[in-house]
């Protein structure tokens, strides 16, 4: 019984679908909302990670609070990138790759700019606890203004490649 609702239902909505012309309306709409996409493939989810087309995104973990992301064509098994720093940087990388398109060199130099200051931060905190268990105030001082500084620059370049990120996909919010 279920089954032949369900086959009604199906043939009620082609009926409508024909007497209503909606299969080329339906198809334009389809057609333009490609257009508007800034890329071809949409992002599918798998066990160790994100297939976009035939690129694929794997977070590895590089210290216990942070993940890198490697970058992968798995037709050719090649390793296209490894060590992609932001989530957002990686799939806008991907997307690029998977539609054969360039990568902007900006994203990939904001990325690299987001790691070096990763590192100086690391570094910073270090040497601020050095500072503090020797009672060194001046050292002390010095560092926990670069880690200041070195967090809001860590930040400002995160939040550039954020905007990037939705610029590209800002049409998606269009539609919600």
């Amino acid at each position: 019984m279920a089954k032949k609702i369900v086959d009604n239902k199906n043939e009620i909505l082609e009926s409508q679908i024909k007497s209503y012309n909606l299969k080329n309306k339906l198809n334009e709409l389809a057609k333009n909302d490609e257009k508007q996409r800034p890329f071809r493939h949409l992002p599918k989810q798998f066990s160790k990670g994100i297939l976009i087309g035939n690129i694929a995104i794997v977070p590895k973990k590089i210290d216990p609070t942070r993940y890198v992301y490697v970058i992968a064509d798995m037709t050719q098994a090649k390793i296209l990138y490894d060590s992609i720093f932001l989530k957002q940087t990686a799939i806008l990388v991907a997307h690029y790759l998977a539609d054969q398109k360039n990568i902007p060199s900006q994203i990939l130099t904001l990325d690299e700019q987001f790691a070096s200051k990763l590192f100086d931060i690391k570094n910073f905190k270090r040497f601020y606890k050095m500072a503090v268990k020797e009672n060194d105030d001046d050292k002390e001082f010095v560092y926990s203004n670069k880690l200041i500084e070195t967090n809001r620059r860590a930040d400002e370049i995160k939040s550039e490649i954020h905007q990037i990120f939705d610029h590209t996909f800002r049409f998606l919010n269009d539609y919600k």
